[in-house]
């Protein structure tokens, strides 16, 4: 099985969006129904192979809402070392999609990122190394998340989303460059998820 986490880049968070560094941390997230769609049929579409992908929205009073979303790149195999000259360089990506989105007039402020994950596995070290990543970021709220999504679950009949980010405590103790201890139970806070138009991505999925 295939395990490559993708390249963790973002465009610039746009000058009009700077406060929202400044808000009050949340305590909730909301999910357009067409980003569910548009993440379980990414993560299905690759599976058994882990992808992951961008989060965009706005994090408004306590409430992060996430209106899009899409792929990160997935590089081609090379050769037998490794080499591939076609591979999509992931930050030029990156940074060319938030230009289109803008051109658009549609949110193209990086909110965090989704990651597939397979019978419950995430709190794995590249899930948090990446997840710190987002957070400390001077270019992005401290407020971004990680969206899980777990396909073979799904299967069974209820759609396993569930949305993390790193304690305040762990974030702590990595900004003041100490190895004080955390619990395991500790290192990943979950948050409560609201989906709109839930009631159709409930019936996709079970049809």
């Amino acid at each position: 099985e295939e395990r490559k986490m993708a390249s963790t880049v973002w465009a610039p968070v746009p000058d009009s969006l700077q406060e929202i560094q400044e808000q009050l941390p949340i305590f909730e997230v909301y999910i357009d129904g067409l980003v569910v769609l548009k993440i379980v049929k990414h993560c299905n579409d690759n599976f058994p192979v882990m992808v992951a992908g961008s989060l965009l929205g706005l994090d408004v009073n306590g409430i992060l809402e996430v209106t899009f979303s899409y792929p990160f790149p997935t590089a081609a195999k090379g050769d037998d070392e490794g080499h591939n000259k076609d591979d999509i360089d992931g930050q030029e990506y990156q940074i060319e999609m938030m230009k289109m989105l803008r051109d658009v007039n549609m949110d193209n402020n990086c909110v965090g990122w989704y990651q597939s994950s397979y019978m419950g596995t995430y709190s794995t070290p590249e899930v948090v190394g990446t997840q710190e990543t987002y957070q400390s970021a001077e270019d992005l709220s401290d407020n971004s998340v990680v969206l899980i999504f777990d396909p073979i679950q799904t299967k069974k009949g209820h759609l396993s989303l569930k949305a993390f980010r790193l304690s305040d405590e762990y974030m702590a103790l990595r900004k003041l460059k100490k190895n004080g201890f955390v619990k395991p139970s500790n290192i990943l806070v979950e948050l409560p998820i609201k989906i709109k138009n839930s009631g159709y991505i409930s019936g996709f999925l079970a049809s």
